[in-house]
């Protein structure tokens, strides 16, 4: 089955290349005009108007001809709430990433268009972008919000790495020469327009944008109460006691990265968090301050509230949904013929999006940077990852894991993305456990314990600890199948564990994990030019299969480890085409790195994908039947939340 509940949703990566030009200009879709003499809001808004706690419509949307204009097939009505299910703080990056509003987004074309940002130009070699904000937009608080928050965000967030993570590649420009990489600097016009400059050219900036740095703005009042820069280490510390915060270094991450979950910190979103993550009902409530309106001038969301209830496992979200409580969630196949069933009595509909994942739940991860150097020569040896791909029966497997929906196929790119191959997709996926068997005594040279089970070649003790996350039944099962049948009968001894997610990805920056077989942590891009990091390693130890090299290239060299050999490639290959300047350039590239990857397998697959299925309330107006789930569409964001409404008084 596949999990794809919101809170038990799997995202996967899908993109496609824009190329910005020289000297072009981009714009919002932010037609016709709204004239103020039409503009309307919320019934509960135009109360706090009347009662003189809100300021008029007028004076909490951008000026009339920079408000953005969001097209939709009907024009909406006003309503209460939508509710969706959650799995508590496992959920925060499904609700985060449906509301989330970036710098610049994707559409459903896998090009990039403004969003927050009005309009764009770029020079003819791409090395100065001038982004121009909307006048008159505000925070959720109602404080302006301007180009003094953009530039905010670089200069005091990034660079000082104030929320943990590394500095974002969409920042760099590489010299096609050295291949040495530069930080862009950037510099304010006005209160709505600022440039950004690059030593180098950056053709693909805004995607890289849209992906790497979404949000490339922060509440630089709310900011400036915090930082330890403006008040102080003691009172930075005195503020993250009182918040709740272990200390500075996790208010800063838990206040400028996963920033949606404080009830607080001023937003750009049309809803905003107003209680706890982990609640049995958690509540995010409309922004009054929100700068979308549909074409007749009438402020969204139409929706005040978006609830979430909290369930327990996917039985209780399957009948919730078929008592007709939820408008909108992902649902399992395995659930599929009683979800038909009800339909007409549970007044919702089944549709499907594709989903571009690499494999389906269950991919299997060997860290290449392992700490214990006789299991990195292990993981290291392409042999020994053919010899454990083969063992595997993938038909079972499927019927196992997956109630026959998805197929047996190796990790590799899907049909609709770039360097797809049958030949790959069908590569190490036969049933062999005696070939197996040969391949690790004959070409990775393992010894046959006293108790029937290999042990290394110096004739230790080999154990396989493999760890999976609990946002995945699927992953789980599949993992279980492997420790317990496939991998005992070619004779490696294996464990398995379920750990939350949460302690999975800590594990995972600190390179402790060794092997991980999981839903969240796999390849999934459509095009590695745009979305590398689950693919090449360049962030600070993303995916598990790469840990400390990850580390290496984004420190610099200063932290993490040096790969060799084929990684190394890899990296190489990266950075050549970091200072490509034509997109012909890039994907070539590209297309190279794939061949990298398909040569070793680094990231074992044993099923397909299958697409999201999804369970939506039938009087749920301007939601999108078709679309694709992707990290870059930023999953049911790709749908525009704020503009759907409900078509009857359900609620």
């Amino acid at each position: 089955m596949k999990q794809t509940a919101m809170g038990l949703m799997v995202f996967v990566l899908c993109t496609g290349l824009a190329f910005a030009g020289g000297g072009s200009q981009g714009n919002a879709r932010q037609t016709p005009s709204v004239s103020t003499a039409v503009q309307r809001e919320a019934p509960a808004l135009a109360a706090q108007v009347a009662a003189g706690t809100l300021p008029p419509l007028e004076q909490r949307l951008p000026a009339a001809g920079d408000i953005m204009v969001e097209v939709m097939d009907s024009t909406g009505a006003y309503g209460s709430h939508l509710t969706f299910t959650s799995s508590g703080r496992s959920s925060q990056w499904s609700y985060g990433m449906m509301t989330e509003e970036p710098l610049f987004r994707f559409t459903l074309q896998g090009t990039v268009e403004p969003n927050v940002a009005k309009s764009y130009t770029v020079n003819a070699n791409a090395t100065e972008y001038t982004i121009y904000l909307r006048r008159g937009m505000k925070w959720s608080d109602g404080v302006p919000f301007t180009a003094d928050d953009c530039i905010f965000f670089y200069e005091k967030m990034i660079l000082p790495r104030t929320f943990g993570n590394a500095i974002y590649n969409c920042y760099y420009s590489t010299n096609p020469v050295t291949k040495e990489r530069t930080l862009c600097t950037m510099e304010k016009v006005n209160d709505y327009e600022f440039k950004v400059r690059f030593a180098d050219p950056s053709p693909n900036f805004l995607e890289l944008v849209a992906i790497d740095t979404k949000w490339m703005f922060a509440p630089s009042h709310y900011y400036k109460k915090l930082l330890p820069e403006f008040i102080g280490e003691d009172a930075a510390a005195a503020k993250a006691k009182e918040l709740g915060f272990a200390d500075v270094a996790a208010m800063g991450r838990q206040t400028g990265y996963y920033h949606w979950n404080n009830i607080d910190r001023p937003q750009l979103r049309p809803w905003i968090v107003t209680n706890d993550v982990d609640s049995s009902l958690m509540i995010m409530r409309r922004n009054p301050y929100y700068w979308k309106t549909d074409a007749g001038g009438r402020q969204l969301p139409y929706m005040d509230e978006l609830h979430f209830v909290r369930v327990e496992d996917v039985n209780q979200q399957v009948l919730m949904v078929m008592a007709g409580e939820i408008d909108v969630t992902g649902v399992p196949y395995t659930s599929i013929t009683a979800l038909k069933q009800n339909e007409q009595r549970g007044g919702y509909r089944l549709i499907t999006w594709d989903n571009l994942d690499w494999a389906g739940n269950g991919k299997l991860l060997f860290n290449q940077s392992s700490e214990d150097p006789k299991l990195r020569s292990l993981f290291a040896n392409r042999e020994f990852r053919r010899a454990v791909s083969i063992a595997a029966d993938r038909k079972e497997m499927a019927e196992l894991v997956s109630d026959g929906w998805a197929v047996p196929r190796q990790s590799s790119p899907s049909e609709q993305g770039m360097g797809y191959s049958k030949a790959w997709a069908e590569k190490w996926t036969e049933y062999n456990p005696q070939e197996a068997k040969r391949l690790l005594e004959q070409s990775v040279g393992l010894k046959t314990g006293a108790d029937g089970f290999y042990t290394f070649p110096d004739g230790s003790r080999l154990i396989l600890e493999i760890m999976s996350s609990d946002d995945s039944a699927e992953a789980a099962r599949a993992a279980e199948l492997l420790t317990e049948k496939y991998l005992k009968n070619i004779g490696i001894r294996a464990t398995f564990s379920i750990r939350e997610r949460g302690y999975i990805d800590e594990q995972t920056r600190a390179n402790k994990l060794n092997v991980v077989m999981n839903s969240g942590y796999g390849i999934n891009t459509i095009n590695v030019a745009l979305r590398p990091d689950s693919l090449i390693p360049v962030r600070n130890n993303f995916s598990p299969w790469y840990g400390a090299f990850g580390t290496w290239f984004a420190t610099g060299g200063e932290g993490g480890e040096a790969p060799t050999g084929d990684i190394r490639t890899l990296i190489n290959l990266y950075q050549e085409m970091s200072a490509a300047t034509s997109k012909e350039q890039i994907n070539r590239i590209a297309l190279q790195m794939l061949k990298v990857h398909e040569d070793n397998i680094w990231e074992i697959g044993f099923l397909s994908p299958t697409p999201s299925l999804l369970a939506v309330n039938n009087n749920l107006k301007n939601f999108l039947e078709k679309g694709l789930m992707c990290d870059e569409f930023r999953s049911l964001g790709i749908a525009h939340p704020a503009i759907w409404y409900l078509g009857s008084d359900k609620k």
